[in-house]
């Protein structure tokens, strides 16, 4: 309506919570599958505030990809920079192992959204590899080189054990139905979860010692 709104009226979503919304769309029905104007009702906002916001389909995954993975990204950064000088190589990967499969527990979309694209090749997953693999420097990635330059890891491709840990350790908190339908522990244990990631993340690390 005209004139200026009501203290008792809804504030539109943030694009924060918009692009949470569109990342989870992407995800559970892929690019094709998912619409701005299903996307928009979900979100609360209307179709042209969504459109003006974001622009077209494609402007939208993209800006839903960016905000999913910056947010992974920085989550990582956190993980590495609270260690102290003298925190062993070793530890500091298994921080970081944690904090990422913490984040996409709480996140799921993303990794979803990662297990949609690579599935075929294409100009979607071309932006997904050189925006955020060749184009960013990842937590992961440089704790590994170190300890690689230093022995205590074995000299692997970055790409076998970031797989484990993004769809393999990360299929244990983005599939939580699956997961607790098989470990039923899992829905009554309030530290269950806790317990899973770590195990999850020591076993990535000591798998690459030499």
């Amino acid at each position: 309506p005209r004139g200026r709104p009501s203290h008792s009226a809804p504030s539109p979503a943030s694009d924060e919570a918009c692009l949470d919304v569109a990342l989870e769309a992407f995800a559970a029905r892929g690019y094709d599958g998912a619409s701005i104007r299903d996307i928009a009702t979900a979100s609360g906002v209307s179709h042209g505030l969504l459109t003006a916001r974001f622009g077209s389909k494609h402007g939208l995954w993209l800006a839903a990809v960016d905000h999913g993975m910056g947010r992974l990204h920085r989550q990582l950064q956190i993980a590495e920079q609270q260690h102290l000088p003298e925190t062993s190589i070793e530890a500091r990967l298994r921080t970081v192992c944690i904090r990422f499969l913490e984040t996409v527990a709480a996140y799921p979309a993303i990794i979803q959204l990662m297990n949609v694209e690579g599935a075929r090749p294409g100009p979607r997953l071309d932006y997904i590899v050189e925006t955020f693999f060749r184009s960013r420097s990842w937590p992961f990635a440089t704790l590994l080189a170190e300890g690689q330059a230093a022995g205590e890891f074995r000299p692997i491709h970055v790409s076998v054990p970031f797989t484990l840990l993004a769809h393999g350790a990360g299929a244990l908190v983005a599939l939580r139905p699956l997961v607790e339908s098989v470990n039923t522990s899992l829905r009554t244990d309030p530290e269950g979860l806790t317990r899973t990631i770590e195990a999850a993340a020591d076993m990535i690390v000591r798998g690459l010692r030499p």
